[in-house]
């Protein structure tokens, strides 16, 4: 454990609470640094050390606060090993958040007891100080010119590498995941930074749409061509023109329909219903979907020419669960993009938001997290994001019951255990809402369409057939 101890602040006091604590129970030496050079020098003459960061939010001009500085030295300049404390009252600066996440050894609220001081140096003991940039995981970004994505997940890594690479050639993509792992978004900044930016982009998501009205929903139809067919209509891909046709849910499509798309991947054309004449579709094709193709097509469920047709560039998303690295990155995405749709300022989060926010299993995904967030910015007030402006139902899942738990102990593999909670939050949420699926799929901030897959993969239609007619 490093002797020495660097205090970072602006706040005299801080010093005079906090020190005489640190020595008697932690350090044998104690410093201030009040600037970045400051910090700096201490911390190469002095190295290991750990350095106690106040990041409380402070009433200073913004030419006097240099901890932005401070927080991507020690991010991505440092190369001394050290320990980082973050002192905080109970909130994080916004603009400090993802920085602190990463880099915080240990939080210490202020002002500090000597209870909270006895957990820390129990803490510090166990941690070896790091070199802080070489300790980080890697990070990739994709962006055009309405967002900008950060991912430091290792499996997303090569996704964005490729993506940034294949985006501006004209080759159908096959994006496959879980309900809300971000399908609809990846495909849309692939539009964006294709040649086809200017175009038209088309989104279709064929398990929303009734088995016979998909056809004419894809290519259109004649006027009279069916009962209800009061008009002509141009179908999907028909309207994206030159642009891109995103296809998503793919696996549920009838084997004639199945057939009609093989048509256009290989031909190019694709007759309207009720029309004999074909028309010529420009459109980039882009699918997606929620199971693994490849297993539908060994048991005969999808047709093996048009799988291999697709299957030249496959993606595979990992749900949100698989990337805690991502998770309060994108959760301050989410917040800033909300922020900005309903003109709400948030500068502070409380530190059992970002607990909570990595704590939760999200069956949700992506689409879940931006849920919560959008509920809790709209709930949000004096600037403030707290635990209170979320659902409950993520601390119902978090707090789990001793049952679960010791279940879960006993599982093999990590599959198992994810699996095995993911169904307990469906079967309770299906209770909590009278076993009503709109409400659910509303309540897990996931669709319809993928509360049904869900519900079958793990075998819940069936048992639970009367209740589930039930609808609100």
């Amino acid at each position: 454990m490093p002797s020495l101890g660097i205090i970072y602040t602006f706040d005299s006091k801080l010093e005079a609470i906090l020190k005489p604590g640190l020595l008697q129970q932690i350090h044998s030496q104690v410093s201030l640094a009040k600037s970045l050079p400051e910090l700096m020098e201490r911390i190469q003459n002095a190295s290991p050390a750990t350095v106690y960061l106040d990041l409380r939010p402070h009433d200073l001009p913004s030419e006097s606060d240099d901890r932005s500085s401070v927080l991507s030295y020690l991010r991505e300049i440092c190369e001394f090993p050290v320990n980082v404390v973050t002192i905080l009252d109970q909130f994080l600066p916004v603009e400090y958040v993802e920085t602190a996440n990463f880099i915080t050894d240990a939080f210490l609220e202020f002002p500090p007891v000597p209870e909270e001081l006895n957990l820390l140096a129990e803490e510090l003991a166990q941690l070896e100080p790091k070199i802080i940039p070489e300790s980080l995981p890697e990070s990739r970004q994709i962006f055009d010119h309405n967002k900008q994505v950060t991912t430091y997940t290792p499996e997303m890594i090569p996704i964005v590498d490729q993506i940034s690479k294949i985006a501006r050639h004209n080759v159908t993509l096959l994006l496959i995941g879980e309900t809300g792992t971000g399908k609809t978004t990846l495909a849309s900044m692939i539009h964006e930074l294709s040649p086809r930016k200017d175009e038209p982009f088309q989104n279709i998501a064929c398990g929303a749409l009734p088995s016979d009205l998909i056809e004419s929903e894809l290519f259109g139809h004649l006027r009279g061509s069916f009962t209800g067919a009061e008009r002509s209509k141009i179908g999907r891909f028909e309207a994206a023109g030159k642009g891109t046709l995103l296809l998503d849910e793919i696996d549920i499509l009838s084997p004639k329909d199945q057939a009609k798309l093989l048509k256009v991947i290989e031909t190019g054309q694709f007759e309207p219903v009720g029309s004999t004449e074909s028309r010529i579709s420009e459109a980039r094709l882009i699918v997606a979907a929620n199971v693994e193709l490849e297993e539908l097509t060994r048991n005969n469920k999808f047709r093996s020419d048009l799988y291999y047709r697709l299957n030249v560039l496959q993606f595979r998303l990992p749900a949100l669960r698989e990337r805690p690295n991502d998770i309060i990155p994108l959760s301050l995405l989410f917040i800033k993009e909300c922020c900005q749709q309903h003109a709400i300022s948030v500068t502070k989060i409380h530190r059992k938001v970002l607990d909570l926010l990595k704590q939760y299993s999200w069956p949700g995904n992506l689409r879940e997290l931006k849920n919560q967030i959008q509920r809790a910015v709209l709930f949000s007030s004096n600037e403030e994001l707290t635990t209170h402006e979320f659902s409950p139902n993520l601390f119902q899942e978090v707090q789990r019951d001793p049952q679960i738990q010791s279940v879960a102990a006993e599982n093999q593999t990590l599959a198992d255990q994810v699996a095995h909670n993911e169904k307990h939050l469906l079967l309770k949420s299906l209770s909590e809402n009278g076993y009503r699926k709109t409400a659910t799929a509303k309540a897990l901030g996931i669709s319809r369409v993928g509360l049904y897959k869900k519900m079958r993969k793990y075998g819940m239609l069936d048992s639970g057939k009367t209740k589930l007619q039930t609808e609100s």
